[in-house]
């Protein structure tokens, strides 16, 4: 079985190079190319305390970094709906609240900037979105010290190819295996962003909780998902209380069998033992070797 390379836009693999003090420059790097401003990190911190194994699993670290021009944070997101704009918007609002210390006054507060990477090809979704407080008809602006910024990650990488250079730094962080190899020649940053991505992707350890992760979270965010909303309509509290997994086998017995074959076929694509698929979903080996 082929072994899977996890790219630069997985959030964990995000983390892990990105909060690395000796990847200052790469973070430097990544945060000029989005907001086309020339930035110096004074500290990288987060939301929740920074651990220093990386390998403890339940620790998602947002990348939250002080810097000469204010306050910047990035999200790495697998897709983009209002229910994330919302969540990600709450977050730098809430940042924008906690800044005021006793003894400022609000116009010593420095600037705040979101940088969301979304993996999304939804061609709706523009390749570059920069949002602001202002007015809809005289464009006035309501704050001027918030920025968010939202870039679909995947339209970037194919712009690159396309021939332009405007985001390639970004879009490397959609690159599989043979496109770094391609991607970056010429460039000593982004070489160093391709050397860290495949160090990563050698350390066994590293893949191991990677691959522990892509199956814990896709147990969680498609059968919890799927199982409340198709199976418990009747009392998601009540689902709760008696349990995740009751929850799971309740919502999938409910679920059609072209449910069923969806999901198993993202199972499937997370290359995950066809057994255990099986017993999640409860098709036969037979049907499930048939979805490929």
């Amino acid at each position: 079985m082929k072994k899977k390379f996890y790219k630069a836009k997985n959030d964990s693999m995000f983390k892990a190079i990105f909060c690395n003090e000796n990847n200052r420059d790469l973070l430097e790097r990544l945060i000029e190319d989005t907001i086309k401003m020339k930035v110096k990190i004074k500290r990288v911190k987060a939301p929740e305390l920074l651990k220093k194994n990386i390998y403890v699993k339940g620790k998602t670290l947002d990348v939250l970094v002080s810097t000469d021009i204010g306050e910047i944070n990035v999200e790495v997101n697998t897709y983009s709906d209002y229910e994330l704009h919302r969540r990600n918007a709450s977050y730098i609002f809430s940042r924008y609240s906690d800044s005021i210390e006793v003894g400022n006054s609000y116009q010593q507060m420095e600037k705040f900037i979101q940088i969301n990477l979304t993996s999304n090809s939804d061609e709706d979704i523009p390749l570059v979105g920069m949002y602001t407080l202002m007015d809809d008809k005289t464009k006035i602006k309501y704050i001027d010290n918030l920025i968010i910024y939202e870039f679909n990650v995947p339209k970037i990488k194919t712009s690159c190819y396309n021939g332009s250079n405007e985001y390639n730094f970004v879009a490397l962080l959609d690159a599989d295996k043979e496109e770094l190899e391609n991607m970056c020649r010429g460039d000593n940053m982004m070489k160093k962003l391709k050397e860290e991505v495949e160090n990563l992707n050698n350390d066994d350890e590293f893949v191991k909780f990677l691959s522990d992760e892509d199956e814990e979270r896709l147990l969680k965010n498609t059968f919890i998902e799927k199982g409340y909303e198709k199976g418990l309509n009747d009392g998601v509290e009540r689902g709760i209380k008696q349990g995740i997994e009751r929850g799971i086998e309740k919502g999938i017995e409910q679920g059609s069998i072209k449910e069923k074959k969806n999901i198993a076929l993202n199972m499937l694509n997370q290359n995950m033992d066809i057994n255990l698929i099986s017993n999640v979903t409860g098709l036969t080996t037979e049907e499930i070797s048939d979805l490929n």
